[in-house]
């Protein structure tokens, strides 16, 4: 079995604990996962990558959909950010 990158191993933990604050934790980690990559294409990228794995954890844990859904609104969010500074 292939393991979990670190940030999505991170947001399964946040989702599994189900805590008031979890998705801001969460957020957080997606935050300080993209701030590793300097360029606006490599933080796209990246982002892409974090939604497919988020994918496969879908695939191992359905019973995180709701958790995942909001991450996945925020990393939305970032993509549309980097959009604007690309044009």
């Amino acid at each position: 079995m292939e393991q979990l990158a670190q940030p999505v191993r991170a947001l399964r933990h946040f989702a599994a604990e189900a805590r008031a604050g979890a998705i801001l934790e969460a957020e957080a980690v997606v935050d300080a996962y993209v701030s590793d990559f300097h360029q606006v294409g490599d933080k796209v990228i990246a982002l892409d990558i974090l939604l497919r794995d988020l994918a496969r954890l879908r695939l191992r844990a359905p019973e995180l959909d709701a958790f995942l859904d909001a991450v996945e609104g925020h990393i939305d969010d970032l993509h549309r950010e980097l959009a604007r500074r690309l044009s």
